[in-house]
């Protein structure tokens, strides 16, 4: 197993930071934590089996990017590309120009950082 760059390392930290807060609120969707009065009914045990699913999907993407597992990168460049696609949806909601860029910032900075070729090398892709 290969040591991953840092930014990498970062960006497994963030996929485990989300896998947490996702697992929190599927486990609160489907009344197993509670803080507080739970809701119960109206389709959240769907959502919250649903969103725990997504929390589990995100730390596993957490610890394959420290990994450096291969399908890690095509995942994250996926996520990023949701992530530009919903800076267009911003822009076009709050029909704002700064905000969509505000929104769209990260993810590109993500696809930029993925396509260097040390990262690239890192994850065993070919850097031509």
């Amino acid at each position: 197993m290969l040591r991953p760059p840092v930014g990498v390392a970062l960006l497994g930290f963030v996929a485990l930071m989300a896998g947490f807060a996702y697992s929190v609120v599927g486990l609160r969707y489907l009344g197993v934590v509670t803080f507080g009065p739970a809701s119960i009914g109206s389709g959240l045990v769907f959502w919250g089996a649903a969103t725990l699913l997504v929390g589990i999907l995100f730390f596993a993407v957490g610890f394959a990017l420290w990994a450096t597992q291969p399908w890690a990168w095509l995942v994250a460049h996926y996520l990023a590309i949701f992530g530009v696609l919903e800076a267009i949806f911003v822009m076009l909601v709050n029909e704002s120009l700064t905000d969509g860029l505000a929104v769209a910032i990260f993810p590109l900075l993500v696809i930029w950082y993925l396509n260097d070729k040390d990262v690239k090398g890192a994850f065993g892709m070919p850097t031509g």
